[in-house]
């Protein structure tokens, strides 16, 4: 090649790399559009491959890669979830088909109302524990909702008397509004064991008109998690009802947490573990809640 070819070639390249400076320089100085941008959006529901989202009160169905949960906070662009912000708080559980890996049933939640019935089905102290341990190890305030208290049933009245608890029945009213206010302004999941009534309980809670689904039609049995909007400002995460709540390792100071009433200004010993010490209060007393932190104390 001649020394005027090699000449004609390193202007082309110059040429060929000036114009695409240029460009680059053009396309970063462009206003972006509405499509170059991620849009925030709020998770509402999953399935497999695709969740839906809530952006600016619309409801959409958009592609999704990433793990997600209801009350997620995330991006969205071109259809699909990009990316996901750090959560304030979560509700996990071990995963079914595998006790080694983690799910998260709910995200950036500020209540976890846990639905008990009082009978039909029997009351469950021992899932009442695990949800309140959970509750704990996410950073959630807890509220225990007994369900039903027109069946009566004092083991259970008994067992709630150090909790925070409200009484309800969907069939006399009791409980409701005290339950509506409590939930305004929040986002809330209801979560509890299957036939507890917490679908009922959420249409008591709303009419059909302020759900976001079944208009007209009012809210049946739950099979995936849902979020719903109430006028008060509250938002519900309805969770399909359960029979086992795993919870993987747990510390003894999870425990602790979720047993607020034993507390070591009752005891002698100020790190009291309230099995063996002597002359401790919360052993003497030896009530359900007692029995069933023993026996979370003995799968340790």
């Amino acid at each position: 090649m001649t020394r005027q070819e090699k000449r004609a070639f390193g202007d082309l390249r110059h040429r060929d790399r000036k114009q695409r400076l240029q460009k680059l320089l053009a396309a970063k100085s462009r206003p972006q559009t509405t499509e170059n941008l991620d849009t925030p959006a709020l998770v509402i529901g999953v399935g497999p491959g695709v969740c839906t989202v809530s952006i600016d009160g619309d409801t959409r169905l958009v592609r999704c890669e990433i793990p997600v949960a209801p009350g997620d906070e995330v991006s969205v662009r071109h259809e699909k979830v990009t990316a996901i912000a750090p959560r304030r708080t979560a509700l996990s559980r071990t995963d079914p088909a595998n006790p080694h890996r983690e799910r998260t049933i709910a995200a950036n939640i500020d209540l976890l109302l846990i639905v008990a019935a009082i009978a039909e089905p029997p009351f469950r102290p021992g899932l009442v524990d695990r949800y309140l341990i959970a509750a704990a190890r996410g950073g959630v305030q807890p509220i225990l909702c007994l369900n039903k208290i027109d069946l009566g049933g004092e083991a259970a009245l008994e067992y709630a008397r150090q909790l925070p608890v409200v009484r309800c029945s969907t069939r006399t009213g009791e409980g409701i509004e005290q339950l509506r206010g409590l939930l305004a302004g929040s986002l809330a999941v209801l979560a509890g064991h299957s036939g507890v009534g917490k679908s009922s309980i959420l249409n008591a809670l709303a009419d059909a008109e302020q759900s976001r689904e079944g208009r007209g039609t009012g809210l049946h049995t739950t099979s995936a998690s849902r979020l719903y909007e109430l006028r008060n400002g509250a938002r519900i995460i309805d969770t399909p009802g359960i029979r086992e709540f795993g919870l993987g390792p747990v510390t003894l100071a999870e425990l602790r947490s979720a047993f607020p009433e034993f507390t070591s200004e009752r005891c002698r010993f100020r790190d009291c573990s309230h099995r063996e010490e002597p002359d401790c209060a919360v052993r003497r007393e030896n009530g359900p809640r007692y029995r069933s932190y023993l026996r979370l104390v003995g799968e340790m």
